[in-house]
């Protein structure tokens, strides 16, 4: 069996954390092996002082299933929102209005957009910005 790391002090540093036992005490000791793997969440059980595998908890594997699965329900949720707002009674309007700016209005109007966003981060969306707004600000 080829190893996987040439010298322990080559494994990756997230196995420094986990307690770790040898495939011989993992024979001879599951319930000890166990209790560990309940009270720390996980272990790292090595072969010939190489890492084998690692053993996690129920509350655990599940903590990682969930993790890597989307939340399909909120996405959807999301693109719904997203299309009805693109597909609202002003929409066209408003993208015309907003392609009809000026680059000035056009960047107040993202910058407000951004402002009142949770995260600067979140890309501004133009159907979210009132021109009439920008044309407003621009006079006063």
């Amino acid at each position: 069996m080829p190893r996987i790391f040439d010298r322990i002090e080559d494994r990756p540093r997230q196995f420094d954390d986990l307690p770790s036992v040898s495939t011989t005490e993992l024979a001879g000791a599951i319930q000890k092996v166990t209790g560990a793997v309940v009270s720390a969440g996980a272990v790292l059980v090595t072969k010939h002082d190489q890492p084998a595998m690692v053993l996690v908890s129920v509350d655990r594997y599940l903590q990682l299933t969930r993790a890597a699965e989307p939340d399909l329900t909120a996405l959807t949720r999301r693109f719904d929102d997203m299309v009805e707002r693109m597909q609202g009674a002003d929409a066209e309007r408003r993208m015309a209005e907003a392609f009809a700016m000026s680059p000035a209005e056009l960047g107040a109007a993202a910058q407000r957009a951004a402002r009142g966003s949770p995260s600067a981060a979140t890309p501004v969306n133009p159907l979210a910005v009132n021109p009439q707004d920008v044309v407003r600000d621009a006079s006063e």
